[in-house]
């Protein structure tokens, strides 16, 4: 997944990160209820100045 990201904005392997959890069987999501994702993105322009 990392890899895939790395290609389609053309960064460095070390400037992505992905994380998983669980619900442990809380709310409708644990209970088999339901689904969800999310995602947080941050994006910033380094260019030195």
């Amino acid at each position: 997944m990392r890899k895939n990201l790395t290609d389609i904005l053309s960064a460095d392997l070390d400037q992505i990160s992905v994380k998983a959890t669980t619900t442990d069987k809380m709310g409708f999501i644990g209970k088999g209820e339901g689904i969800a994702a999310t995602a947080v993105v941050l994006i910033s322009n380094n260019n030195g100045s």
